[in-house]
């Protein structure tokens, strides 16, 4: 597996400073707030820099569910 180089910009869900994640892996691409909006999570934390923040924001990486519905 081969990092991801391209990051991607989130707000901090304290204080709304911006900071850039980067997917922990090629096949980890999709980021959600809660474990269930991705398929084969992956929970990665990320400290506030913004001023007095500190606050820990958390993203869950993973492939983008997909529905299948039988017609």
């Amino acid at each position: 597996m081969v990092k991801n180089k391209r990051g991607k910009t989130f707000s901090c869900m304290k204080c709304g400073e911006t900071f850039e994640a980067h997917p922990p892996d090629d096949f980890h691409q999709v980021a959600s707030i809660k474990p269930d909006g991705v398929e084969d999570p992956i929970k990665v934390e990320y400290r506030c820099k913004g001023k007095g923040c500190n606050h820990v924001n958390v993203l869950y990486w993973g492939y983008q569910k997909m529905s299948i519905s039988v017609g």
